[in-house]
């Protein structure tokens, strides 16, 4: 068999695996698209799933792109994927151990090397293979991966919808029993998100008249200190009541619909807690 018919062998098994993954989305949301749900809406897409900001190549095998998704899942990793952006071209074990330990760094870029987020420079340095200015587009891909993955609802990360007021970019769409919800995906630490980025959030809501919406934070510290104060005042200025209840921990809800929240204990239990809670009580 020639290396040809290998690569086409590769090709089909990857387009029969998205079918059957499409299917089984399909199957649980009753056939009802993410198309036909923004049509309802008077809403057209204009772009989703864009690859081209990703840390990770668009051609990667389903193993590696299951090794990535999992190692997504820790805290430590994904800060870890910051400070690589940091020190793109001069990348080595010794250099990003704020927030692991020297061999867990070590694994970390060879599992980075495999999957093709870096290149091995010799030396045992590294540098980043593609030139990506922001872990924002990766974690909102991981974001939209959890909904799939682990809620079996289709979800759109980097979405970009047509007419809209406030720019038209959403970070996450996903379908939960055929209702939508949008998802802000915020990669920085609460110190760096602006007032003016609750608004635009808010301006989006208002605009896409989404089921329900998450305002998420990839940190574990406290969002009551900051996020909280600043929606509080946002709704101030919009005369609405400030009111932000805490569900539980770093979990908090306005008007049944906005809710915000933290990554701690996990991004997947804090995204399922806000399902359960919405879930049950809309």
């Amino acid at each position: 068999m020639s290396q040809q018919d290998i690569e086409a062998m590769h090709k089909e098994l990857s387009a029969l695996r998205k079918e059957i993954h499409a299917v089984r989305l399909a199957m649980a949301t009753g056939g009802v698209s993410m198309e036909d749900v923004l049509r309802r809406r008077g809403i057209s897409l204009a772009r989703s799933n864009p690859g081209d900001d990703l840390l990770f190549p668009s051609r990667l095998s389903a193993r590696m792109v299951r090794r990535f998704y999992d190692l997504l899942k820790k805290y430590s990793f994904r800060l870890f994927l910051r400070d690589v952006l940091v020190h793109r071209d001069h990348l080595a074990a010794k250099e990003l151990t704020r927030f692991c330990s020297f061999q867990t760094a070590g694994e970390y870029l060879e599992v980075l090397r495999q999957a093709r987020v870096v290149h091995h420079g010799g030396r045992g340095r590294y540098r980043l293979a593609k030139d990506v200015q922001s872990f924002g587009p990766t974690l909102e891909w991981f974001v939209a991966q959890v909904f799939e993955r682990e809620f079996s609802s289709p979800a759109m990360w980097g979405v970009r919808l047509l007419d809209m007021a406030p720019g038209g970019d959403y970070d996450v769409l996903t379908l939960v029993e055929g209702e939508l919800l949008y998802v802000e995906v915020k990669s920085s630490p609460p110190k760096h998100i602006e007032q003016r980025e609750i608004a635009a959030f808010l301006d989006r809501v208002g605009e896409l008249i989404p089921n329900a919406a998450l305002f998420f934070v990839d940190t574990e510290l406290r969002m009551k200190d900051k996020i909280v104060v600043m929606f509080e005042e946002e709704f101030r200025q919009r005369g609405r009541a400030a009111d932000l209840r805490r569900v539980v921990d770093e979990f908090f809800l306005c008007d049944d619909r906005i809710y915000v929240v933290n990554s701690r204990p996990g991004i997947v239990s804090s995204l399922g807690r806000c399902l359960r809670y919405w879930l049950g009580n809309r």
